[in-house]
């Protein structure tokens, strides 16, 4: 999905240019790789250092009360990896392949508005679509669905997700609009920003957690949220090295020995 929308958009700006067309696409393909491998890389080590420890002893107090209550389905639950080296190497994996699809994203969008001569992008700009990244997947759906650890009590995944991916779309366009769009259409960026909190958030009514041991309610309350803090970091990290090596993966090579000369055209016509 993201090559074919990469592909689409820089055959529309050189539509007269063929060839840097193709020289752009494969460079932004390979750029994105990289970026995503270091992307994804980072956001492993912050997993395994700080979040992966909060949600191992949140499961062990999932796995005592589902024995207790003797209501625990051994062969109805989904396959999951082992615990160790198989849990850690699907975490990678996961997390390289999201890195990359970001990365291919930013960098087709990052791309088109420098060849347009909309913007010039900086490290420092780099940095600011990190945050706006972070904003958009992380903080924005957070305020209303916090990140949830093992044993607390939710509504289904499937009204979370249609929230989740509303809030999402709303926010991006909304930052969009207002970072580019012109003057009089920037208050529709502000709708945009607000619009997924004026509709019902899919909360679970009633007690977080539904251990029968106050003493396990209070430290998994407690772990929700270093959860919380841990998450948000590490999505932080993941999400500036997105902006900060695109940007400079974009000046350095992607668009070397073309953006001046096609930003001097659109610029002149």
């Amino acid at each position: 999905m993201a090559q074919a929308l990469m592909g689409a958009w820089v055959f529309c700006v050189f539509e007269n240019s063929k060839d840097d067309a193709r020289m752009i696409f494969r460079r932004t393909i390979f750029s994105a790789l990289i970026v995503g491998l270091m992307a994804g890389m980072v956001l492993s080590l912050f997993q395994v250092l700080s979040v992966n420890p909060i949600i191992f002893a949140a499961e062990t107090f999932e796995i005592e009360s589902s024995h207790d209550h003797g209501s625990h389905d051994h062969s109805a639950e989904a396959w999951s990896p082992e615990d160790g080296t198989e849990r850690t190497g699907y975490t990678i994996l996961a997390n390289v392949s999201a890195g990359i699809g970001f990365a291919a994203v930013l960098l087709a969008l990052m791309s088109q508005l420098q060849l347009q001569a909309i913007t010039r992008l900086t490290l420092l700009k780099g940095l600011a679509w990190g945050v706006a990244g972070f904003t958009v997947f992380f903080v924005a759906p957070g305020i209303g669905l916090p990140p949830e650890i093992p044993g607390i009590e939710a509504k289904p995944v499937e009204h979370r997700q249609t929230w989740w991916l509303f809030t999402v779309i709303l926010v991006a366009l909304g930052l969009l609009v207002i970072a580019f769009a012109p003057l009089k259409f920037k208050a529709l960026g502000l709708v945009s920003l607000a619009l997924p909190y004026l509709v019902t958030i899919p909360h679970h009514q009633g007690p977080a957690f539904a251990h029968p041991d106050a003493q396990a309610v209070e430290t998994l309350t407690r772990l929700h949220q270093e959860f919380i803090v841990a998450s948000g970091m590490s999505n932080l990290a993941f999400w500036l090295v997105l902006g900060l090596a695109s940007a400079w993966l974009l000046n350095a090579w992607v668009l070397k020995g073309v953006d001046s000369e096609h930003s001097g055209n659109v610029s002149g016509a």
